[in-house]
């Protein structure tokens, strides 16, 4: 009785080494498909940057051609507007532009300086440019500010 009970355990044995062997060879399988499926994951994850990558060298090749395109356009209405602001310019010129000689004016001699009266052709030449450009003086400002405020006053009344 011996043998049968020790022939059976064998055959066991036989089977649990048979069913590690599955398992173990399962695992093997496994770890191979898992290692498959992340070696394809990470070809389809770089398949994927590079594409964004190209579609970013895409889009800055685009963005140059249409600045280069926008810039020849600025060139031609620059060029359209050029004399306008010509013309604006020698207006304003012109406009500021004093008629009497600086130097005859202007005489400086030590003997007969006066302070006061070159005070006042600095003045005068003053308001002469604030006129001609289209500007008032403080004075006139302050005649002004004293003609409204009487008229507030007056509506105050």
């Amino acid at each position: 009785m011996a043998r049968k009970t020790a022939t059976p355990r064998k055959r066991t044995a036989g089977r649990t080494s048979t069913a590690v062997t599955v398992v173990s060879e399962s695992k093997k399988t496994e770890a191979g498909g898992i290692k498959d499926k992340l070696n394809a994951a990470v070809e389809e994850v770089r398949e994927s940057s590079r594409e964004n990558m190209l579609a970013g060298l895409g889009l800055i090749s685009r963005l140059r051609q249409q600045r280069a395109e926008r810039m020849a356009e600025l060139v031609e209405e620059g060029k359209r507007f050029e004399p306008e602001v010509k013309q604006a310019f020698e207006d304003l010129k012109a406009k500021l532009q004093v008629n009497v000689d600086l130097k005859e004016k202007f005489k400086f001699d030590r003997k007969s300086f006066d302070r006061d009266a070159l005070k006042a052709r600095v003045e005068e030449g003053m308001t002469g440019a604030l006129h001609r450009m289209g500007l008032a003086t403080r004075k006139e400002v302050d005649v002004l500010a004293k003609k409204v405020n009487k008229l507030a006053d007056l509506q105050h009344a």
